[in-house]
């Protein structure tokens, strides 16, 4: 940097009068301006963080890249008897020589700090002050102790709010006395801090506030991957002081889970011939972590559907003739022109479900043909299933045809994909609505598509892995492979997780795509022995392996149960694969503590593999199981 000291040069005229005569006297005073500064936050804020290098403050108006080491070049900023030098530099600098800072109603979480977008600082120094010049912040901090949960860890955001007093809006700085004032516009009762927060062990939070005396109580509300929590603080008579902090700790906070969804299976059987079914699509909400079934009323008006209609069968435009929803809102009726096949049909929250802001609330798969139960008798985990002589989907159990594929289901997802529409090629089968032919969109994963809310809202787009990499060392867990952005290992409700469970623990969850009575399979229903992953320990044992038709014949108790080969979507572009060669079957049961596995059973002509482990993303066959509940 050019080594040089700029000054402003100040004329001041004096006029004196004396003897009645005039004499004038010119007088010169230079301002100089110090080659640089070097940012630090006032050593009475008791909350800090570093303005990084290339990062920019505000000086008089105008942004100025910070050098390292915090020093900031006065080269190119014009010589004034007086600057206003602030940060964030996007705070609005008037002409008349106020700077106003915009407090924003949602803040993120910094482990142990503050979000300096929520906290800005601010100083007002002459030439001779920036050798010494310090940053004021115009905030205080309320600090949030909270107790250890294991149950709730992964919390999501954290808002505070008050019946009587503001939490964020507009603060404006004079340039002249540097006094603070509160902007009455843009003013919120309300602040919520988002971020990755894991409180498994205990957490302290730092929320910037303005300041203020609080006259009432306020709210606080814990959004979580599983449900929320909400306490109440009384700080009554209490304040914020600009870079003080105010702490509290957080007792008897309120733990809810609860979870909305609709009706109460998410696949309906139909009978072929059928011409009109009507589907439960009442809103409930369940309390379980695990997403079981509990079928609780939901009394909130706004949670009723508005209106219902089909996305997508795979038989003909007139598979499904018409979709209307009950005057209650509670069940819709769809008319079939009776053949079988597979439609799913979706809820909305508007009276037009093709508005441009209609938002799908819940969808439903009516599966449109016959089925048979097929017990399986005990296997060597000492557990006794049943299972449908068909994959979930499938309107045919007859070798050869590929409508005894049935669907592909992402792990943990509650609606269908097509597979093949011919046995051993990777095409898709033909998927119709009500106009014509529709394709199947695929979507990249990430922080807003990678989440049950977009899945729920996009029953018919496929989600690509969300992360390349694990990310483990703290709640919540971000899996590598896995659609999903944040690692939820119940939604399919397998209550012991990585484990073979007891048959009478198992529990089908909200997000199960199965029919009413039936669950996907736990990772034991096709063992025969205790131990052993192949096919000589299966119930594949006897089973031969058709090459002509792509599966396996199995006979039991002169019945021939067919699983055939159906391939899988990837979890990398969402295409079909494998058609021709191998049938992927889920189970519910998660594989590993801390990865985006989970067990499936794989076919193919070279034998049978049970315990593999097949990341989430992927989609897979299902072969439901009977269960009672």
């Amino acid at each position: 940097m050019k080594s040089m000291i700029k000054s402003l040069q100040i004329l001041v005229i004096t006029v004196l009068f004396a003897n009645c005569s005039k004499d004038t006297g010119i007088q010169q005073i230079i301002v100089e301006q110090p080659n640089s500064f070097v940012l630090s936050i006032n050593e009475s804020s008791e909350l800090r963080y570093a303005i990084k290098a290339n990062d920019k403050i505000g000086i008089n108006g105008a942004a100025y890249p910070v050098l390292y080491n915090s020093l900031v070049s006065l080269y190119d900023v014009p010589v004034k008897p007086q600057y206003l030098i602030y940060y964030p530099s996007d705070a609005e600098f008037s002409e008349d020589n106020k700077l106003k800072f915009t407090l924003p109603e949602t803040q993120k979480y910094v482990n142990g700090g503050i979000d300096p977008a929520a906290y800005p600082l601010y100083s007002l120094t002459d030439n001779e002050g920036l050798d010494s010049m310090t940053m004021n912040p115009i905030c205080g901090g309320l600090k949030l102790t909270i107790p250890a949960n294991d149950q709730f860890s992964a919390i999501t955001s954290v808002s505070i709010t008050s019946e009587t007093d503001v939490l964020a809006g507009i603060v404006q700085v004079n340039g002249e006395n540097g006094q603070l004032e509160f902007v009455e516009e843009q003013a919120s009762k309300k602040v919520t801090l988002d971020g990755e927060i894991d409180i498994s062990e205990g957490q302290n939070l730092f929320i910037a506030l303005p300041q203020v005396v609080f006259s009432d109580v306020l709210n606080v509300k814990f959004t979580t991957l599983k449900g929320m929590g909400t306490c109440t603080i009384d700080l009554t008579g209490k304040g914020i002081e600009s870079g003080k902090v105010l702490a509290v700790e957080l007792e008897d906070i309120d733990w809810l889970a609860k979870t909305d969804y609709y009706g109460k299976a998410n696949s309906v059987i139909v009978a072929p011939g059928t011409t009109s079914v009507t589907v439960d699509c009442t809103p409930y909400y369940t309390t379980s972590l695990l997403y079981t079934y509990e079928n609780h009323p939901n009394e909130d008006e706004g949670k009723l559907p508005r209106s219902a209609k089909m996305l997508w069968n795979d038989v003909s435009p007139d598979f499904v003739r018409d979709v209307a929803l009950t005057a209650d809102g509670k069940s819709f009726t769809a008319q079939l022109n009776g053949q079988p096949g597979n439609a799913v049909i979706a809820i909305y929250d508007k009276e037009d479900p093709d508005a441009a802001d209609a938002k799908i609330l819940w969808s439903f798969h009516l599966w449109v043909t016959e089925t048979n139960d097929i017990p399986l008798g005990t296997n060597g985990k000492g557990n006794t299933y049943t299972v449908l002589d068909r994959n979930l989907g499938a309107v045919s159990a007859i070798a050869g045809d590929w409508r005894s594929i049935g669907m592909l289901y992402q792990w943990g997802r509650k609606d269908p994909f097509v597979s093949t529409g011919t046995v051993g090629q990777n095409s898709n089968a033909t998927m119709y609505n009500r106009h014509g032919t529709v394709s199947l969109p695929v979507v990249a994963g990430g922080g807003t598509t990678g989440t049950i809310e977009y899945a729920i809202q996009n029953p018919t787009r496929f989600i690509r892995s969300s992360q390349t990499s694990s990310s483990t060392g703290s709640l919540p867990f971000r899996y590598a492979h896995d659609w999903l952005y944040y690692a939820d290992d119940g939604l399919w409700g397998n209550p012991e997780g990585f484990t073979f469970p007891a048959f009478s623990t198992l529990r089908k969850s909200i997000y199960d795509p199965s029919p009413e009575g039936y669950m996907i399979a736990p990772a034991d229903v096709w063992l025969k022995a205790i131990s052993g992953n192949d096919k000589a320990s299966s119930i594949f044992a006897d089973a031969e392996w058709d090459a002509t038709n792509l599966g396996y014949r199995m006979p039991y108790n002169d019945v021939e149960i067919w699983y055939t080969v159906g391939g899988w979507r990837s979890r990398s572009n969402g295409n079909l694969s494998n058609a021709n060669s191998t049938g992927y079957y889920w189970s519910s049961t998660v594989s590993g503590a801390v990865n985006a596995n989970a067990w499936y059973m794989s076919i193919n002509g070279g034998g049978v593999t049970l315990n593999g482990a097949n990341s989430r993303a992927n989609s897979a066959s299902i072969r439901p199981v009977k269960i009672a509940y």
